[in-house]
Parts: C-alpha cells; sequence; structure tokens
C-alpha cells in the first residue's frame, strides 16, 4: 500500500452499493421495454425462445375431432361440408357457416381442426365470386388445421366438398402473408373477389406473425388465393 494514502472500507460498501442498484435499474429498463414491446406489438427477445403456440388464444377449442363427428357433420346442399388440401395433408376437415363479429370481424371456427366458410361469401360452384374460408394457424398447445397454410405453393390443388356431394377443385393462383394492417385495408378487399374475374376463386385465410397480448390478435395474415378448375 502506498504510504499515506488511507482507505475508508465504508467508501466499498457505498460503492458495491450504487453499483448493484445500477444494475437492477438497468435491467428494470431493459425488462420493461421488452415488457411493452410484447404487449403491444407481440415482439420478444430473441435471447427468450417462446413456441409459438403458447402465445395464442386460450379460449380456442382444441379437442380432437372424431371421425363419427365428421362423418356426421351436415349443411345445406350448396354450401361447404368438407376441405380437403393433399399437399398439406388436409383429408376432409369440416367446414362451419360463420358470418361477422360484433365488431364487424370475420369470424373463425371454435375448434382448430375446423374450418369456417364467411356465409356472404361465394358458395362453391355458383361459377362467380369468391368461396371465403378461415382456420387457425393454432391454440395454445397444439397446431391448428391451418398451421402449414404458407407453406402451399402455386398450382396446388384444394378440394371443397359441397353438402349434396359435389366436389369443386381449384387451383393456387398466389399466396401471401401480410400485416394485419394491410389485410385490413387491401387484403380483404381482394379476398372477396375472384383473383381472376371469369372464374371462380376460393379464398383462405389464418393468422400469422406474433400474438400482440393487448390486442388479443396475431399481427399478420396468410391470405391464399385459388381459382376453380376449368
Amino acid at each position: 500500500m502506498t504510504p499515506g494514502l488511507r482507505i475508508d472500507p465504508n467508501n466499498e460498501r457505498h460503492f458495491g452499493r450504487w453499483f448493484i442498484l445500477f444494475v437492477i435499474a438497468i435491467l428494470l429498463i431493459v425488462g420493461s421495454y421488452y415488457g411493452y414491446q410484447w404487449y403491444t406489438k407481440g415482439d420478444v427477445p430473441p435471447i427468450v425462445p417462446v413456441p409459438a403456440q403458447a402465445l395464442a388464444d386460450p379460449s380456442i377449442d382444441e379437442t380432437p375431432i372424431t371421425p363419427a363427428q365428421v362423418t356426421e357433420h351436415s349443411v345445406a346442399a350448396t354450401s361447404p361440408r368438407y376441405l380437403s388440401i393433399p399437399l398439406l395433408g388436409i383429408d376432409k376437415v369440416r367446414v362451419v357457416s360463420v358470418g361477422l363479429t360484433k365488431n364487424n370481424i370475420l369470424d373463425t371456427p371454435k375448434n382448430i381442426n375446423d374450418t369456417a366458410w364467411y356465409d356472404k361469401s361465394a358458395n362453391p360452384g355458383s361459377g362467380s365470386g369468391a368461396v371465403v374460408i378461415d382456420g387457425h394457424n393454432g391454440g395454445i398447445t397444439k397446431n391448428g388445421v391451418f398451421a402449414k397454410l404458407a407453406d402451399l405453393t402455386q398450382g396446388s390443388e384444394i378440394i371443397v366438398e359441397r353438402g349434396d356431394g359435389k366436389k369443386i377443385t381449384y387451383v393456387v393462383e398466389t399466396n401471401a402473408t401480410m400485416s394485419l394492417k394491410e389485410a385490413n385495408t387491401t387484403g380483404m378487399k381482394d379476398m372477396m373477389q375472384s383473383i381472376e374475374p371469369s372464374k371462380e376463386g376460393l379464398s383462405l385465410i389464418t393468422c400469422a406473425g406474433n400474438w400482440v397480448p393487448r390486442d388479443k390478435i396475431f399481427d399478420k395474415r396468410v391470405m391464399v388465393r385459388a381459382v376453380a378448375e376449368e
């Protein structure tokens, strides 16, 4: 030790306490920032891996649909009854009918294993307009029927079977993932119309991206547009 210099041990203790308080403050600031980003935008730090299914609507039913329930499913003759997408391994998934919610938002099926037809869109086989069907990408613990919808490629076939047994095959033209804002401003308007006006269209929709806790909604949408085979 250099002669003549006195060390006050209390100063070392004060420095240690201030350093700990400083670190705690930094952690609180960082935690608050990421907490706000997660709550308002669904963003999470890259160092915190979070399964996509863990950030989803807890009210969605994940109960498996039995073969008997599939067989017994009944709809009007010209309404869509089943949906099949061979490329994605989707075979005769039930299609239920939905309208709009009280907030004028397209409603969704109650079960992650079902799809839903918007009852104000075209009926399959009508020859014009677009048949609009949506479904879930997943629930809290399980994938939904449309978990792999973004993987559907141009030229892929989609088969819709009506209540009277008639089957209509559609061919995928486009598959795009867009922000919820874009989907609401232009996307849904396009999806309500056939991508080829001279042919009957089919539009498939599901959620994607981050779950935003504040709004209880995903921030992106997968939008598939197809046309009926001639």
